[in-house]
């Protein structure tokens, strides 16, 4: 009995031992491996118009591949492809979907999707998931953009606009700096908490987010961390834009990292945000009030 009372303090005394022991959770990945990333998302959209409420689902599923080129210190070169960029639209008043995986139709948001699924792009990121600057950036939007000459004449200068807008530096940038943006800036031990930001820039939005997030516990080489995200919409400072948005809200997220690679495994969120759309016609300002209810899920696929 002493013998068992001895061993279980033991153990007590080593797990004990082992949550409190700061762990650093840096990027550590094989040169050359492809590791690829998961994430789908629903955006229950709520609008009313005139007086009328009206409901919009919002599907996307995006699916990146990227892998070490060569690293130098603590900053990383990776080559990143984007697999799969798309987008389900439901609503009462019409349906929309666009895969850049699938063969490109007539539309010009079909073929410039599917070009940027074509090419890779090369980032400079840091073993703490800081995005440093790209490689290649202007290579990858001219081959991108090279499309527009096989968009007919009467739809090319809209097409060119909506490339430009999507091929945006800090548009390009979203895509990737979310995907490490989760590291912490130091070794931290079991209810330690840290904090990131970033923005999130698309067509006619830009978001900034700050992160704060807590360590849980830490089994099997896996970390547990929870934690809530703050998202708030900056001004635009484009005067010709006829459309932007006004959006602030929270949201809740659990995720499961890999000790050994500093990699996220699987990450769930769900959110609720409010704002509105606001369309410029001519001058004449039309705010359309809308809510958010929005769940995703991030999952490390390979």
């Amino acid at each position: 009995m002493k013998t068992f009372f001895s061993s279980f303090i033991l153990a007590f005394f080593a797990f004990s031992l082992m949550a409190q022991s700061p762990v650093n959770l840096k990027l550590n990945l094989d040169k050359g491996k492809t590791y690829k990333i998961k994430t789908t998302s629903k955006q229950a959209i709520q609008q009313t118009v005139n007086g009328q409420s009206y409901a919009l689902d919002v599907y996307s599923n995006s699916v990146v591949s990227y892998k070490v080129l060569k690293q130098e210190n603590d900053v990383m070169d990776i080559e990143f492809k984007f697999d799969t960029i798309a987008t389900k639209i439901v609503s009462p008043m019409f349906n929309k979907e666009t895969n850049s995986a699938k063969p490109a139709g007539n539309e010009p948001v079909e073929k410039i999707m599917n070009k940027m699924s074509t090419f890779k792009l090369i980032a400079k990121i840091s073993t703490a998931g800081k995005f440093v600057d790209f490689v290649n950036f202007a290579k990858f939007k001219d081959s991108v953009m090279f499309v527009i000459d096989s968009i007919p004449g009467s739809k090319r200068d809209d097409a060119r606009k909506l490339a430009e807008g999507l091929l945006k530096e800090t548009a390009v940038k979203s895509m990737i700096e979310p995907l490490f943006a989760y590291l912490p800036d130091k070794a931290v031990k079991v209810g330690d908490t840290w904090e990131t930001s970033y923005f999130n820039t698309s067509n006619n939005i830009s978001l900034v987010l700050l992160n704060s997030y807590t360590l849980k516990g830490m089994e099997n080489n896996q970390a547990t961390v929870s934690g809530q995200a703050e998202m708030e919409s900056m001004p635009s400072n484009d005067p010709s834009a006829q459309t932007s948005q006004e959006l602030k809200g929270t949201s809740t997220f659990d995720c499961t990292l890999d000790i050994k690679t500093g990699l996220l495994l699987k990450s769930t969120s769900k959110g609720n945000f409010e704002g509105a759309t606001i369309m410029n016609n001519n001058g004449k300002e039309t705010r359309i009030p809308m809510k958010v209810d929005s769940q995703s899920e991030t999952i490390m696929t390979k």
